[in-house]
């Protein structure tokens, strides 16, 4: 009878080994980012790029994500005239892939870089050039902005040498003390006031130059008027003046022609005979007791001569 040859299981404590040791023994480093291995508290100077990496169990590994980030500070930054004013400062920045062995070595981890390196150097730029600026009031101008952002961008600098590049720095916001903030206020309320009275006075003006100009208007318009009506007057009376005029001429030449006429009468009756023949055209006036007028036979003007009267009815 043949002897038979036991199997040799694997015991479950060996299967549980083996992952451990597997699982110790690989590190899958993250898209973006970058692994640096600590053996036995030494820091290994050749990083781990993104991927699948075989490792010492005893090697633990740092990941540092070396994607584009952005730190948001807010502080108050005070000026020459001592008042505060409030900045919101964004940083965008990166972590050099290269220089993450000297980070962990001489610093820690990311955020521990992050809070020992940056935000103290952003803090002291910002402040030692509030002092570059007089008053509080001047943070609001634009020029003054500018130089600032470009003046504390060139002074985080000196961070690349620390392990982060500095990408892109923005002043956000800048809020400045109530005291001038209030003044601000009642300034451009002043302002504002300012501007509305001078419209106001404007239209003063327009409406009072309309008035004036339609009162100039009236006034010429009456004088044309005025002119019309003492034109058509004197047209009226030069044409009643000519009329006159051209009546007295015709008078005096009904005149002359009855006094040549009495003149050839006369010549030829004798002034005794005229004065008969008037005498007899004229017998019922004197009935009546009007006058009687002589005329003059070598002149045209009327002489009264005689005056009979009838007393009797």
């Amino acid at each position: 009878m043949s002897q038979i040859k036991p199997l040799y299981v694997i015991s479950p404590f060996a299967i549980v080994f083996l992952i451990i040791f597997s699982f110790l023994s690989t590190a899958i480093v993250p898209p973006g980012q970058v692994g640096v291995g600590s053996f036995l508290g030494k820091v290994i100077d050749s990083p781990y790029e993104e991927g699948f990496h075989f490792k010492s169990p005893l090697t633990s590994i740092t990941l540092f994500d070396a994607r584009q980030k952005t730190l948001k500070e807010s502080m108050s930054v005070p000026s020459r005239d001592q008042l505060l004013t409030t900045f919101d400062i964004s940083i965008q920045y990166r972590l050099i892939k290269e220089k993450a062995p000297q980070m962990l070595k001489e610093t820690g981890a990311p955020q521990q870089v992050v809070d020992v390196h940056m935000t103290p150097l952003l803090r002291s730029q910002l402040r030692e050039l509030g002092k570059t600026v007089a008053t509080a009031e001047e943070f609001y101008d634009n020029s003054i902005q500018q130089r600032l952002q470009a003046q504390l961008f060139e002074g985080m600098h000196p961070l690349q040498s620390k392990g982060i590049l500095i990408e892109k720095l923005l002043i956000r916001d800048i809020t400045l003390p109530s005291i001038i903030t209030d003044a601000v206020l009642r300034k451009k309320e002043a302002a504002q006031s300012a501007e509305k009275a001078k419209e106001e006075l404007k239209r003063f003006k327009v409406d009072q130059e309309r008035k004036e100009a339609q009162a100039e208007a009236e006034k010429i318009a009456e004088i044309i008027q005025a002119d019309k009506k003492k034109e058509v007057l004197l047209i009226q009376a030069n044409a009643e003046l000519e009329a006159a005029r051209i009546e007295a001429e015709a008078t005096l030449v009904r005149a002359e022609a009855e006094a040549a006429a009495k003149k050839v009468i006369i010549e030829t009756l004798t002034l005794e005979g005229y004065i008969k023949l008037e005498s007899m055209k004229m017998l019922k006036d004197f009935q009546n007791g009007n006058h009687v007028i002589i005329m003059d036979p070598n002149s045209t003007s009327p002489l009264p001569f005689l005056n009979l009267r009838n007393d009797k009815p």
